[in-house]
């Protein structure tokens, strides 16, 4: 009796062992002579950026529905103003990237940009320009990189592909509030619309 559990043992084990050998071979490496290393994708980058693409266009179409004359526009006093909502939606795009994707500290103490002083094509400018430099930041991490463990700002554990979604989420944000802006000015915004 005890013969036959044991063969009824193996005849279920033997299977689940062939699937978990072909699900694991090759993948280490380790002590597989010629195995060779995965050459590092970055299908995932190239992936998001394709989207993060056209919300550039769309913030771009944004910042044409607003008359230039309007950019010191904002609906209360406490809020910024058209001008400075969209060199917001540039600057820290490009912060954000740069402190998760690179390990580069965003600057303390640093002070708003004064848009006061630039006009709408000298924004819209700066806003592509910041916006496409995050995209090349995106680009430049493999999937293997967008895999490593960082902190967010309150400490949590999460991924860099996390945070550069959470660029992403920002952006998309701020695009929202930038919208109402046009809409409450009494423009028309651009109709939004998927990749």
């Amino acid at each position: 009796m005890k013969t036959r559990n044991y063969v009824l043992y193996a005849l279920y084990l033997f299977p689940l062992a062939l699937f978990i050998g072909s699900c694991t071979s090759g993948t280490s490496g380790q002590g597989d002579e010629g195995a060779q290393a995965e050459e590092p994708t970055n299908a995932i980058a190239q992936g998001h950026l394709k989207v993060w693409n056209e919300a550039i266009a769309q913030v771009m179409e944004l910042a044409d529905a607003m008359e230039e004359n309007q950019y010191s526009y904002r609906p209360h006093d406490s809020i910024r103003t058209f001008g400075e909502q969209l060199v917001h939606i540039g600057g820290s795009s490009k912060m954000l990237a740069n402190l998760f994707l690179k390990d580069i500290p965003i600057p303390q103490d640093q002070p708003e940009m004064d848009v006061s002083s630039m006009n709408k094509q000298e924004i819209k400018d700066f806003v592509r320009t910041q916006l496409e430099e995050t995209g090349a930041i995106f680009g430049s991490l493999s999937d293997q990189q967008l895999q490593e463990e960082i902190k967010s700002f309150s400490g949590k554990a999460m991924t860099r592909l996390e945070g550069m979604l959470m660029v992403h989420d920002h952006l998309t944000n701020h695009k929202a509030k930038a919208n109402l802006y046009v809409r409450i000015s009494g423009n028309q915004p651009p109709s939004y619309r998927y990749y």
